[in-house]
């Protein structure tokens, strides 16, 4: 299962990573985990808007920008979520 490094989205400084282990579907991977920097799945504890930023961010890696370069900017977070 494919595997990659994130911007930790709990994080309000975006300065913590999440490893995230997904499944490549279309249009969006579907997201299997999201491992903190203590070990922790933290997936049940993010929003939908939360695991879509995740998404997001694989899919430009990846470079499959073109059909989301809409979503580049549109995607604004002020604050992380609460934690639940």
């Amino acid at each position: 299962m494919p595997a990659h490094y994130c911007i930790n989205p709990l994080d309000p400084y975006a300065e913590q990573e999440v490893l995230v282990t997904y499944e490549e579907d279309r249009p969006f991977v579907s997201v299997r985990s999201a491992i903190d920097e203590d070990g922790f799945d933290i997936l049940t504890e993010l929003s939908e808007e939360c695991v879509r930023v995740l998404q997001l961010e694989i899919a430009v890696y990846h470079g499959h920008i073109e059909p989301y370069a809409w979503a580049q900017h549109a995607v604004d977070v002020v604050a992380a979520p609460a934690a639940a």
